[in-house]
């Protein structure tokens, strides 16, 4: 009798066990609807101009709002090798709302297109009013001429979007990429043996993919350009001497005056 008891309440034990743990994973999981929407754009003209990156955090849901309360952002934004951004200038100026931005590539603001590699940057910000909106000044890279010159495209992706928040409450979303612990861009594995706190989001791009055009010298006018050129400095040489060789003489006069 008394072994029927100790079974039944073994039994009855890990009932309440599963049935424990199937509750909480109702209450804690759940798949998370990430209306993200991302928006890109490049302003000014010419080859110096500011990419902006506007993130709209499901800010007309509320009912989604809660997951992006106090979250950190990390944006992974890649720039195509005729395209540069210069590390000093984005950390030094203070661009609007960005904490700060880590370059995984390194930059040499002197090396022409053809010489130089697609750059990765890192930029950290946070939510604010369930929106995220950074910019930050990028250059063109000289490109070399070509025969009947023109134009070269150069096309900027849409930035991954990564997410650190408070409480771990993204752990609670069931959506299978968020539950894989592999290490992404954001967090290295030699650093932290600590599941990565950072997120990678899917988005909603809301705009189509940049693209800018950049103007190159055309080599069928190289003999006319060279011909130009040693005209002007010679031409300009001889009058930089002619006046110097004037002044010489006026100074001689004056005093010869005196």
């Amino acid at each position: 009798m008394n072994k029927m008891m100790i079974n039944n309440q073994v039994v009855l034990s890990k009932v309440s066990v599963i049935w424990c743990l199937l509750f909480l994973r109702e209450i804690e999981g759940k798949n998370c609807n990430f209306n993200v929407q991302v928006e890109q754009k490049l302003l000014n003209e010419g080859f110096h101009r500011n990419l902006s990156i506007n993130i709209d955090f499901a800010s007309d849901n509320e009912e989604e709002r809660w997951l992006y309360e106090d979250c950190m952002v990390g944006i992974e934004q890649t720039l195509p090798a005729g395209v540069y951004a210069s590390p000093d200038e984005i950390n030094d100026n203070g661009c609007k709302n960005l904490i700060h931005a880590i370059f995984k590539t390194p930059v040499n603001t002197e090396l022409p297109a053809q010489k130089s590699e697609p750059l990765i940057i890192h930029l950290l910000s946070k939510v604010r009013d369930y929106r995220t909106h950074v910019y930050i000044p990028v250059h063109a890279r000289y490109h070399h001429a070509a025969a009947g010159g023109g134009t070269v495209r150069n096309e900027i992706p849409v930035p991954k979007l990564y997410l650190m928040c408070p409480d771990k409450k993204l752990n609670r979303c069931d959506n299978l990429y968020l539950q894989v612990t592999r290490d992404n861009n954001f967090c290295v594995k030699e650093v932290s043996k600590e599941i990565c706190s950072w997120k990678e989001i899917p988005t909603i791009v809301v705009t189509t993919p940049i693209t800018w055009d950049v103007a190159i010298g055309n080599t069928d006018h190289y003999l006319i350009v060279t011909s130009g050129t040693v005209t002007v400095i010679i031409a300009g040489s001889l009058y930089l001497l002619n006046a110097i060789h004037q002044h010489k003489t006026q100074m001689h006069r004056n005093k010869k005056k005196f």
